[in-house]
């Protein structure tokens, strides 16, 4: 499962890469009035007028430029922002809806949710460490199981802010409950159904 995480973010960081690559080109080679009809389909259902998309392009379109012909400078390669500036970067961040995915989120990734997975594994699989009798740990691991779940549920209602008070902490962790329940139910019935033929 690490491993998905770590070729998903790497897959992300690339398509982003094509993506700036292939606007750049674009942007380079397009008219004004097509790059200022880009803008105005991205601003323009906010309620910026043709007017101030206009001059949002051309602004924008100077800054790009800039930011090519001042690279040499110190003072803009320390700069982290330095290259998201310009009609480029807009189109990708506002029309794309993409950022830069950074090397370290790769690694990062891949650590999160391996650990993730290795530890949500291991919850289930404790009781079946210390009891000899398998129907007696299989009660205790869903016991256990469940006020985990629900801890985890009521934590993440509060951490994402989705809580909106007490009501929400309880839903949160009955939702969590209710889902993990429902995978470990589905689970539990394709091996029994598998072990049936």
């Amino acid at each position: 499962m690490g491993i998905g995480g770590f070729l998903a973010s790497q897959a992300e960081r690339d398509h982003f890469r094509f993506l700036k690559k292939q606007t750049s080109a674009r942007v380079s080679v397009s008219c004004s009035g097509e790059m200022e009809r880009e803008v105005e389909e991205i601003l323009g259902p906010l309620g910026v007028d043709e007017k101030a998309c206009r001059i949002v392009a051309e602004s924008l379109r100077k800054a790009g430029r800039e930011s090519i012909t001042d690279s040499s400078s110190a003072e803009t390669l320390r700069l982290r922002w330095s290259q998201d500036v310009g009609l480029t970067a807009f189109l990708l961040k506002f029309g794309e809806g993409m950022e830069e995915v950074p090397t370290k989120r790769l690694y990062i990734s891949a650590f999160t949710i391996g650990m993730g997975y290795l530890i949500g594994g291991l919850i289930p699989l404790l009781p079946y460490f210390f009891i000899d009798k398998a129907q007696v740990a299989l009660i205790y691991s869903c016991v256990v199981t469940g006020v985990v779940l629900l801890i985890f549920g009521a934590i993440k209602a509060q951490v994402t802010g989705a809580s909106g008070g007490v009501g929400g902490i309880v839903w949160g962790a009955v939702t969590t409950l209710l889902v993990g329940g429902i995978a470990a139910g589905a689970a539990f019935g394709i091996v029994r159904a598998l072990e049936s033929d």
